[in-house]
């Protein structure tokens, strides 16, 4: 089985595979054996949609900024993507 934990010389946070009678891990960035089994909460996150950035969201529906920068464009004006220019 599969446990986390945390090397007490180095502070390297680790996978250790422990099988049968053995409860002691090794750590594999300095090899010693001072380590102890830690409790890591799983971490949530959240998709965020920028309409400025982003072209698409995950249904497929465009941004309205990117209708209006390709109708400038198309209409000749000058248009231009601040991070694509260095300004960003």
């Amino acid at each position: 089985m599969m446990h986390d934990f945390e090397c007490k010389k180095c502070g390297l946070i680790f996978e250790w595979l422990i099988e049968g009678k053995e409860k002691t891990a090794k750590c594999p960035g300095c090899w010693d054996e001072d380590c102890e089994k830690v409790i890591i909460k799983p971490r949530s996150f959240t998709l965020k949609f920028n309409a400025k950035t982003d072209m698409v969201d995950w249904d497929g529906n465009r941004s309205q900024y990117w209708d209006q920068y390709k109708k400038a464009k198309a209409n000749g004006e000058d248009v231009r993507l601040p991070l694509l220019d260095g300004d960003g």
